[in-house]
C-alpha cells in the first residue's frame, strides 16, 4: 500500500494518535 492509504489505514482505527489534545496543549508549562 501507498503511505497514503497506510495512514489512512492507521487513522481510521485510531484517530486520537494524530488529533493534537486541546487541553494538553493549552495546559502547559505556562500555567
Amino acid at each position: 500500500p501507498t503511505p497514503y492509504e497506510y495512514v489512512a489505514q492507521i487513522w481510521t482505527e485510531e484517530p486520537k494518535r494524530f488529533r493534537p489534545n486541546p487541553y494538553h496543549h493549552s495546559k502547559g508549562p505556562n500555567t
